[in-house]
């Protein structure tokens, strides 16, 4: 019985690796193709589906991780990774760690550090994707600014980032917030607006 329940944990094991492989290469063999630049970092693990179906460039550093097999998911976990435009580009720093069912949208650029905990549903984006005044709201993808995201930061379950924010370094942002102006450093965010909290004490 002991040796059914190990060998079992072993397939088990040697199986999950073996999903891991496909999502990754799945990545790569379906972005190569159609994005301007495609870069990505040594130890990079996939859990869950990545997919980056735009035209732009994706960077992604040594040491990510996408998705949480134990974290909630809806269907598969599915990421989205999307550089819409030709130009657009999203960079990504090392050692993040990135839950299920997230979405990183740019048409011009967004840009995570190193060391973030990025929450389940959480969503980025870096433009309106249609112009507001009724009679033009198709004509293109509207006002676009860049999104930048800084070291160590968090954001917890479904936080929404919108066009041109920073989040300084350290700062962590509650989970359900929308983020639609810039929030310093060392602090605690949320709410809808975002609005900071509490900061950390970082003089000890």
């Amino acid at each position: 019985m002991i040796f059914l329940f190990k060998l079992l944990r072993f397939v088990k094991r040697h199986l999950a690796r073996f999903r891991y492989a496909w999502f990754l290469r799945q990545f790569l063999w379906a972005g190569k193709s159609r994005h301007k630049r495609l870069e990505l970092g040594k130890q990079v693990l996939f859990t869950v589906p990545v997919r980056g179906d735009g035209l732009g460039s994706v960077f992604i550093g040594k040491q990510n991780s996408f998705g949480c097999p134990v974290a909630i998911r809806m269907g598969k976990g599915e990421i989205l990774l999307q550089a819409r435009d030709r130009n657009a580009e999203i960079s990504i720093g090392e050692s993040n760690e990135f839950s299920n069912n997230i979405a990183i949208i740019a048409n011009e650029r967004i840009t995570i550090g190193d060391r973030c905990r990025i929450g389940d549903q959480v969503v980025i984006l870096d433009c309106d994707f249609h112009e507001v005044a009724p009679e033009t709201r198709n004509r293109s993808h509207g006002s676009s600014a860049p999104v930048t995201i800084g070291n160590n930061v968090w954001l917890g379950s479904r936080v929404m980032v919108l066009k041109g924010v920073t989040i300084g370094d350290n700062s962590v942002i509650g989970a359900m917030s929308v983020v639609n102006k810039s929030i310093p450093a060392n602090c605690v965010a949320a709410g809808f607006p975002a609005r900071v909290v509490r900061f950390f004490d970082c003089s000890k």
